[in-house]
């Protein structure tokens, strides 16, 4: 199938049926992310303002799409995204220095 561009707003995700039977669920659209703090081990969900830079595509940052490997901004500081959004249904992510 295409693929899921997961968009900065209120939640919205879409449970999809895969090979085998299985089943995906797809983030349409989230505005909190999962944020892991290194130092302290500690993890907690956290609104996010926006994105700082996407490696994957640089318009992604003007269309405001979340991948894996996005830069976006929290009140904690920059955090880096490590979970693949559109595939996992989440959005997980560490806390950069």
């Amino acid at each position: 199938g295409r693929p899921v561009l997961t968009h900065i707003g209120e939640k919205k995700n879409k449970v999809v049926r895969v090979r085998g039977g299985n089943t995906k669920v797809k983030l349409l659209s989230i505005n909190k992310v999962n944020v892991i703090d290194k130092k302290t081990g500690k993890c907690e969900v956290i609104p996010f303002t926006n994105i700082v830079e996407n490696p994957a595509n640089r318009h992604y940052v003007r269309r405001g799409i979340l991948t894996k490997g996005t830069i976006v901004k929290t009140e904690k500081g920059n955090a880096k995204i490590i979970s693949r959004p559109g595939q996992e249904g989440t959005l997980n992510a560490v806390l950069l220095a």
